[in-house]
C-alpha cells in the first residue's frame, strides 16, 4: 500500500492559499520592484497565525525571503559604495534577482501542488 498524504480540500483554507499565491507573484515582481515584496511580507505577516499549518510554512518561507534578500541587497549596497567594487555589486545584484524569482517560482510550485514547505526557513529552496 502505497503512502497517500491528505490533500487539502478546495474550501479548507482555500483564502490563505490565494493569498500566499498574491504573495508569490508579488515576489516574481520584486526584482524590478522591492515595494512588492514588502507588501507580500507584510500580508503574509498577518495571515501566517491563522492559516492552515500547511499554508503557514509558506508564508514563513516569504518572510524569510525577504529578511534574506535585504542582507543580499545590503551587501550589494555597500560594494556599490565603493565605486572598485561595483561590478561586484552588479552581480550580487543579478543573482540576487534569479535566486528570488527561483524560489518564488518553486513555492508557488510547491503552493498549486498542495504541499508544504519542508525547511521554510532554509536560504535555498
Amino acid at each position: 500500500m502505497k503512502n497517500v498524504t491528505p490533500q487539502p480540500t478546495a474550501t479548507s483554507g482555500s483564502d490563505d492559499r490565494l493569498m500566499a499565491a498574491i504573495g508569490y507573484i508579488l515576489f516574481l515582481v520584486g526584482p524590478a520592484n522591492v515595494l512588492t515584496m514588502i507588501i507580500a511580507v507584510i500580508i503574509a505577516w498577518f495571515r501566517k497565525d491563522k492559516a492552515p499549518e500547511w499554508i503557514a510554512t509558506h508564508y514563513e518561507f516569504q518572510i524569510r525571503t525577504l529578511i534574506y534578500a535585504a542582507i543580499l541587497l545590503v551587501i550589494s549596497v555597500v560594494c556599490a559604495i565603493s565605486v572598485i567594487l561595483l561590478p561586484v555589486a552588479v552581480l550580487i545584484w543579478v543573482l540576487w534577482s534569479l535566486w528570488v524569482i527561483v524560489r518564488a517560482i518553486v513555492g508557488l510550485i510547491r503552493l498549486v501542488d498542495g504541499r508544504p514547505n519542508p525547511d521554510p526557513g532554509t536560504f535555498w529552496v
